[in-house]
């Protein structure tokens, strides 16, 4: 364990090393939350995705001297719900409420010197669970089993160099579900995705 902890020590005082410029921002998010889920029964159940809204911070670190790389910090505040079918006419909704911490790599295409920068971006990010709740109707409603989760965030997008010490990042994002949203052996497998767009908007 002290060899791991050493390793990646040795990763960050190398990377902070070779931070050329930082960048600070905010950034939004919105899009539409789905999951699979299948019962104890192991018969797949249907579950509408509702829609998906974050916002937050971001922190960029930029690496060697034209900005093509960078390390994105976020932190964010995230709400999303679901709508569960049991009949003609049932229908049971689902909100949650989550606070996200993730950290990545970006990929410019082209140095900061160019007004148009197609990028990539790979994210990890752990989710921690607020609150999360169910109405049923009237006299049904309360607290969902839901736990926490983490995800792997991919983007796809262009930023746009303003002249002006910002950068507006225009981009889609798919979000995985790495874990499992119930207890397993209580409730089965509900895994989850985020299908979405998003803007970021940062002072170099």
């Amino acid at each position: 364990m002290k060899h791991i902890f050493n390793l990646i020590t040795f990763g960050l005082v190398c990377i902070c090393n070779r931070v050329n410029a930082q960048s600070i921002g905010a950034t939004i998010q919105a899009g539409i939350y789905s999951a699979n889920y299948t019962n104890m029964a192991n018969t797949n159940e249907n579950v509408t995705g509702k829609g998906h809204l974050s916002l937050g911070a971001i922190y960029e670190a930029k690496l060697g001297n034209k900005g093509q790389f960078s390390v994105p910090i976020i932190l964010n505040y995230t709400r999303f719900g679901t709508e569960q079918n049991f009949g003609e006419d049932q229908i049971m909704t689902h909100n949650a409420n989550t606070i996200n911490l993730g950290v990545g790599a970006k990929y410019f295409f082209n140095g900061d010197e160019n007004n148009l920068r197609p990028f990539i971006a790979t994210i990890a990010s752990y989710e921690a669970l607020l609150n999360s709740s169910y109405y049923y109707d009237a006299q049904q409603a309360g607290d969902l089993d839901w736990s926490s989760n983490a995800y792997i965030h991919l983007q796809a997008g262009i930023g746009i160099e303003t002249g002006l010490n910002s950068r507006i990042d225009i981009f889609g994002t798919f979000n995985l579900g790495l874990l499992n949203r119930l207890d397993s052996e209580t409730f089965g497998s509900y895994k989850d995705r985020v299908t979405g767009l998003g803007i970021n908007f940062v002072f170099n």
